[in-house]
């Protein structure tokens, strides 16, 4: 348990949630190996990771589905729930991956049936109910099998049920998941709106794009531990100072020009061929390296159709890491 000046420390840092070296196996497999992060009030933290990294156990500790292990904590506003994390429920509003609405509820009966489980009065259901069907733009709908709801809005169902008891942090796993690009926008500009009204927000995806517009930090897991916690500027600065070269060549290259290639840039530069046929290598003097590669194919005859420079995006970011664990494990 934390001590009292830790947990002084933590209210005047506005800490909502700190968990330290959490650990989940099944069997030999360490699901999660250690973790340890904290956020504060009105932060936006996206935990990514591939397939098998740990994202939803890590949630699942964090909500009572899994015991905590025995050197492991969760705190909650400076509250330790790690021997009784299921009496805080009340706390968390989830989203989980696959919907735990009932499909042949009405989607009113869902937001009412949900209500008498966190035991709210029939006024406040009644209220709540219709505010938020209106926020989500669902009250033609609430009396609408949630069955006969389309995806998009049955991922707005579960947001009302989510909110519906007024949790001050809310955790949604993979919640733009499938789909389509209105209601992808729909949610997050829901999301964000739940930041400014004071929500602490925890959310697993695999839609880079979205937790670059939306995080305020990156928690990123690969194989059970947390290898990096950055915002995604700070993660843009240190890859590649934010920016990645873009270049094709006008005729395909051979293996001992590509090792040529490679060398010219610093250690530790990885250079990946695309599908479209471009180079893409981040750099951190992109004015330098365009000149080194631009000399590079003069000096071997062979033109260069078209060269570019973008921005690296959180996307290559990603891959890159998890490419360096992996081949550092090999």
């Amino acid at each position: 348990m934390m001590s009292v000046v830790q947990n002084q420390q933590s209210l005047e840092q506005g800490i909502v949630i700190s968990a330290q070296n959490l650990r989940k196996n099944f069997g030999l497999l360490a699901a999660v190996d250690g973790i340890s992060f904290s956020i504060k009030k009105q932060e936006i933290v996206g935990v990514l990771g591939p397939n098998g990294a740990g994202k939803t156990t890590t949630i699942r500790l964090l909500t009572g589905l899994y015991r905590v292990l025995n050197g492991s904590s969760i705190q909650i506003f400076n509250e330790d729930i790690t021997m009784n994390p299921l009496l805080y429920k009340s706390l968390f509003g989830i989203v989980p991956e696959i919907s735990n609405a009932f499909l042949d509820y009405t989607v009113l009966q869902n937001l009412q049936f949900t209500g008498q489980i966190f035991g709210l009065t029939k006024k406040e259901i009644k209220e709540r109910s219709a505010s938020l069907l209106q926020q989500y733009g669902l009250t033609d709908k609430a009396k609408t099998l949630t069955n006969a709801l389309s995806k998009g809005l049955k991922q707005r169902l579960n947001f009302c049920i989510a909110l519906l008891h007024d949790p001050p942090i809310l955790i949604f796993d993979e919640p733009t998941a499938g789909l389509d690009p209105i209601s992808v926008r729909v949610l997050r500009e829901q999301i964000l709106h739940l930041r400014e009204a004071g929500k602490t927000i925890l959310l697993t995806t695999h839609d880079m794009q979205e937790a670059q517009k939306i995080c305020d930090r990156v928690l990123i897991i690969n194989k059970g531990k947390i290898i990096v916690d950055e915002t995604p500027d700070a993660l843009r600065a240190k890859f590649g100072n934010g920016r990645m070269i873009l270049f094709k060549p006008a005729a395909d290259l051979p293996e001992t020009f590509k090792a040529g290639l490679i060398a010219i840039f610093s250690r530790g530069t990885s250079l990946k061929l695309l599908k479209n046929g471009y180079y893409q290598c981040p750099s951190k003097d992109p004015v330098g390296d365009i000149v080194k590669i631009h000399t590079f194919f003069q000096d071997n005859g062979i033109s260069i159709s078209d060269l570019k420079l973008e921005e690296t995006s959180l996307e290559d970011i990603f891959i890159q890491l998890i490419q360096k664990e992996r081949e550092s494990n090999e």
